[in-house]
């Protein structure tokens, strides 16, 4: 899955030049928390978040008896590029999910400009379309069971648990995997569409395999 699939495109950008109060209404208006700052021909140059705008009036906010006109005749003498990050973050439109999930995670950020080979401003990717992707991966939300499998880390443990479950007619809508607490052994994590998952549990573990629930990770 690519971040192009899942990107927001109808994104709202500001000019180097506009005021930090132009980009505070912006933010207001369309109830966003940061503004992709877009120089000529839609290339990105930075990116101003409410925290740029807290901290550019601040120091009128610590004056006493500062009125809330002083403060945002700050911000309209104030262009974006001045207090603007530029050194930005970014996703390309031809990285994987994978990719900008681990940028939101290492560089701790709420989201990620998402820019063209030219540089361009392509769209948004957000933690919440991270979250709405993983769920749709998951296929959380729809008629379903999940089950988790344990089996040996060598090739052919998915296949044979894939041909359990397809010998009971039942359609599998997602399949993970990922390191087992044993050494030498992966989890599958299966979710499959039926809601009586009591026989192809029993199949399962008939054949070999040891099934995970809560109460395998209880002390």
């Amino acid at each position: 899955m690519f971040v192009v699939r899942r990107m927001q495109r109808d994104i709202v950008t500001v000019s180097p030049a506009a005021s930090l109060f132009e980009a505070r209404e912006l933010m207001r208006g369309h109830d966003i928390h940061q503004l992709p700052v877009t120089g000529e021909n839609g290339k990105l140059v930075g990116i101003l978040s409410n925290r740029d705008l807290r901290e550019a009036s601040l120091p009128v906010r610590l004056i006493h008896g500062a009125t809330e006109k002083e403060a945002d005749d700050l911000l309209k003498n104030t262009p974006v590029e001045k207090v603007m990050t530029r050194k930005v973050v970014t996703a390309t439109v031809d990285d994987t999910l994978e990719d900008a999930i681990v940028l939101l995670h290492d560089f701790r950020v709420n989201s990620l400009p998402v820019v063209d080979g030219e540089g361009r401003v392509a769209g948004i990717f957000s933690r919440t379309d991270a979250l709405k992707a993983f769920i749709d991966v998951l296929g959380v939300g729809e008629i379903s069971s999940r089950l988790e499998v344990v089996v040996p880390d060598q090739p052919g443990g998915l296949a044979r648990i894939m041909t359990i479950i397809k010998s009971f007619h039942v359609n599998v809508t997602s399949v993970l995997t990922t390191g087992a607490p044993e050494e030498g052994k992966r989890a599958i994590f299966f979710r499959v569409a039926t809601q009586n998952v009591v026989p192809l549990k029993q199949a399962i573990s008939e054949a070999g395999f040891r099934i995970l629930d809560p109460s395998s990770f209880r002390l």
